[in-house]
C-alpha cells in the first residue's frame, strides 16, 4: 500500500454519506445510531488505548463501556495472543501492511469473567483532530459455533456414509465415516464433481449411477439406488440415495447425498436365496416322492399295522409339503423387493377368507363386526395374513364346535382387526420374536410358520401384530394395519 492509499483510507469520514432526506442534527444522530447497534464497536489510538465502546460490547463480552475506556486493548485478548496483536499493530503503523484480513476474521475475545467468546471482527482506520483511531466491528458468533458444532457432531458420528453437495455435484463436505471407507483426505474429494471421486470410480455403471442421482436430485426428485462402491480395502453395496434441500422460496441450495452399507445384508439375501431354492424345488420334490410311496404303500398292503406305519409316513409327508410351502411363502415375502401398495376395503377380504374358512370347517362359527368398510393399504397378500390367523384360531379351539369372533375398527390412522377365540391361547414359544422381542432359542421356539408369515407381511406393510388374553377363556390376537390415505 502506498502513502497514497493509505491516506486516502485514513481520510475516510462522514463527509462520503448521502445526504438524508430530512434535517438533522449530525452528532446526535450518529451517537444514537452506534448506541442502538447490536454489534459492539470498539476504537483504539495508536497505543492500543481504548477510547470508544458501544453498549453493545457489554452484550457481547460483559465489560461496560466505562471499565474499558483508558485501558488497554489487551484487556480483551487471551494472554497466547497478545505478542501477535501488538506485533501486528506494530507492523502496520510502521509499513502500511495488514498481516489479517480487515474485512472480517475471526478471532477469540476475552470475557469479563474469563472465557472465550468467538467473534467476527472487520477493522477501518480513521482519523480525528489529527490523531489515528482504529474501529472495530465486533460480532458475536457463539451460536453460530454451537449450530455448526452440533452439525459436526452429527455429521462425523454416524455409520451411515454423508456428503453434502452444490446442486451442480460439486462436493462440499463429506464426512469421516466416508473418508475412511476410502482412504482419503478431505481434501482428495472436496471441489470435485461427486461422480469423479473415488468410491464411483469402481465402473462406468458407478459414475453414471453418481452423474444420474445429481441430475434427478438437481431437478427436485429424491434419488435412491442400491450401488457397488469402491473402498480402500474392499468394495460395499450401499443404499445411495441424494434428496435436494431447498430454501423458502423452493430454490434449490444443497444435495444432501447418503450411503448406507448393505453389503453383510444383501449377502445374507443370496444365501436366504439358495434356501428358497432348495425348499421350492428339491426338497418338495423328496417329500412328493416319499407322499407317493406312503400312498401306494397303504393302498397294497393287506397287515394292518404296515398299513399303520404307511398311514403315518403319507400324513407326515403331506404335513411337511405344508410345511414346505408356508416356508416358500415366507420366503416370497422375504425376498421380494417392495411392492405397491393399494387401497384394500377390509370387510371384502373377511368375507372371502371366511367363506372359504366355513366351507372347510362346517362345524365352526365365525362372525364379523365393526367397521368393515374400512380400508387400508395394503395387496393381495392381506388374504393370506387373515386366513393364517382365524384358521389357526379354529382348528386350535378345545370345542367340537369352535368360534370365532372377528371385529373391525378404525381410528384416524390405523385399522385394527380383531380376531378373538374360544381355544387355549397361543404358546408362549410360538409367540417369542413375533408379539414381542423375546430371543427364539433351541429351546424356546414354534413349530409353524404360519405366524411369522402373517408377522412379516403385516410389518411390511407398516403395521403390527398384538397379542392379549380374553377374560375367562381363549385369546385375541390383533392386527394394526395403517389407513389407506
Amino acid at each position: 500500500m502506498t502513502d497514497g492509499d493509505r491516506a486516502r483510507e485514513r481520510s475516510s469520514s462522514t463527509d462520503d454519506l448521502e445526504s438524508p432526506l430530512f434535517p438533522f442534527e449530525e452528532g446526535e444522530f450518529f451517537r444514537q445510531l452506534v448506541a442502538n447497534t447490536s454489534e459492539g464497536l470498539l476504537t483504539i489510538d495508536e497505543e492500543s488505548t481504548i477510547v470508544f465502546a458501544n453498549p453493545a460490547i457489554e452484550e457481547i463480552l460483559g465489560y461496560s463501556p466505562a471499565e474499558l475506556i483508558g485501558s488497554s486493548k489487551m484487556t480483551l485478548i487471551p494472554e497466547r495472543l497478545q505478542d501477535a496483536h501488538a506485533a501486528g499493530l506494530e507492523k502496520y503503523l510502521r509499513t502500511g501492511e495488514k498481516h489479517i484480513d480487515w474485512d472480517g476474521i475471526e478471532l477469540p475475545a476475552l470475557h469479563k469473567d474469563g472465557h472465550e467468546v468467538p467473534v467476527l471482527v472487520s477493522l477501518r482506520e480513521h482519523t480525528h483532530e489529527g490523531q489515528r483511531l482504529f474501529t472495530g466491528l465486533f460480532r458475536d458468533l457463539s451460536d453460530r459455533k454451537a449450530r455448526q458444532r452440533r452439525f459436526e457432531a452429527v455429521f462425523n458420528n454416524t455409520y451411515q456414509f454423508t456428503g453434502l453437495l452444490e446442486p451442480d455435484g460439486t462436493v462440499l463436505e463429506v464426512n469421516r465415516t466416508a473418508l475412511s471407507f476410502a482412504g482419503v483426505e478431505r481434501t482428495d474429494v472436496v471441489g470435485k464433481p461427486v461422480w469423479d471421486t473415488y468410491w464411483f470410480q469402481l465402473d462406468d455403471a458407478a459414475r453414471e449411477t453418481a452423474l444420474e442421482a445429481v441430475k434427478r436430485a438437481g431437478d427436485g426428485e429424491l434419488f435412491r439406488d442400491e450401488l457397488r462402491i469402491r473402498g480402500a480395502d474392499r468394495t460395499a453395496i450401499i443404499d445411495f440415495s441424494i434428496r435436494p434441500i431447498t430454501d423458502e422460496r423452493g430454490e434449490i441450495q444443497l444435495l444432501v447425498t447418503e450411503g448406507r452399507d448393505i453389503t453383510p445384508l444383501k449377502l445374507r439375501e443370496q444365501h436366504l436365496r439358495v434356501l428358497h431354492r432348495l425348499l421350492r424345488h428339491n426338497l418338495r420334490n423328496e417329500l412328493n416322492v416319499i407322499s407317493g410311496f406312503a400312498e401306494t404303500l397303504l393302498a397294497e398292503l393287506e397287515d394292518e399295522t404296515h398299513r399303520e406305519y404307511a398311514a403315518e409316513i403319507a400324513a407326515t409327508a403331506a404335513s411337511l409339503i405344508d410345511l414346505n410351502e408356508s416356508a416358500k411363502e415366507l420366503a416370497d415375502v422375504t425376498l421380494e423387493d417392495g411392492r405397491p401398495r393399494r387401497p384394500v376395503a377390509v370387510g371384502d377380504v373377511l368375507e372371502t377368507v371366511v367363506d372359504d374358512l366355513r366351507d372347510r370347517h362346517p362345524a365352526s362359527t365365525i362372525t364379523i363386526t365393526g367397521a368393515t368398510a374400512a380400508v387400508v393399504a395394503g395387496d393381495d397378500r392381506l388374504a393370506t395374513v387373515l386366513e393364517e390367523l382365524v384358521h389357526n384360531a379354529i382348528v386350535h379351539a378345545d370345542a367340537a364346535e369352535p368360534a370365532v369372533e372377528i371385529g373391525v375398527d378404525e381410528s384416524t390412522e390405523t385399522v385394527a382387526v380383531r380376531i378373538a377365540d374360544t381355544g387355549p391361547g397361543i404358546p408362549a414359544s410360538e409367540r417369542a420374536g413375533i408379539f414381542n422381542d423375546e430371543p427364539i432359542t433351541q429351546v424356546r421356539h414354534g413349530n409353524g410358520l404360519g405366524l411369522w408369515l402373517a408377522s412379516l407381511i403385516v410389518d411390511d406393510y407398516g403395521g403390527y401384530l398384538d397379542y392379549t388374553s380374553r377374560d375367562g377363556a381363549g385369546s385375541c390376537v390383533v392386527v394394526r394395519l395403517p389407513r389407506a390415505k
